[in-house]
């Protein structure tokens, strides 16, 4: 849905996604080093606009760029979506390769979730062979977490999904972790 919400971290932002990022959206999802445990997405700006205009409508779907702070430069792409009844699941989550934004993009979609969105408790899931980013999840300290089986059908076949979780009173415990590694992070990056 369309939405003003930008959230401002140690090193990257979050803005509104806008039919201008298309070109974006379209180089992440096509990188087969990216796709790999991805629904297929748009194969041209066109049709990524099109998608845009869609998600446009939907209510309690929020979809954001992540940006540098330093130069605006785009990062990745990442959404909380399906928003209702006090929760949300987050996901559509894709980075640059060597992208130093993981940690905190992730923070910052918490962060969304809980101050701003007011949820009481947001998921994430991953298709289980996508062993990096689950390792990702369980290295952030959550520990909701279960399996999903035949959650996910990609190109025809099914996967199961693990699903992490987290509420308000796991929120409180996993901010600060996560924002000292973003804070770290982030100066690391103004070094490089």
């Amino acid at each position: 849905m369309r939405h003003d919400i930008r959230v401002e971290g140690h090193g990257y932002r979050l803005r509104p996604i806008a039919d201008n990022d298309a070109a974006l959206v379209v180089e992440l999802r096509s990188n087969p080093e990216l796709n790999r445990y991805l629904h297929a997405g748009a194969i041209d700006i066109p049709q990524q606009i099109a998608w845009f205009h869609g998600y446009y409508e939907r209510p309690g779907d929020f979809y954001f760029v992540i940006e540098r702070r330093t130069d605006g430069l785009p990062e990745g792409v990442i959404s909380i979506y399906d928003a209702e009844n006090g929760q949300a699941e987050w996901g559509r989550w894709i980075l640059r390769p060597e992208s130093l934004a993981a940690v905190e993009s992730a923070w910052l979609i918490y962060r969304t979730c809980f101050e701003r969105l007011e949820l009481d408790r947001i998921c994430c899931r991953t298709v289980a062979a996508n062993e990096k980013v689950v390792s990702f999840h369980d290295s952030c300290g959550i520990e909701a977490r279960r399996m999903l089986p035949r959650h996910f059908e990609l190109q025809g076949h099914w996967f199961d999904a693990v699903e992490h979780r987290v509420d308000r009173t796991a929120w409180v415990t996993l901010a600060p972790r996560l924002e000292k590694l973003a804070r770290a992070l982030a100066r690391r990056s103004r070094h490089d």
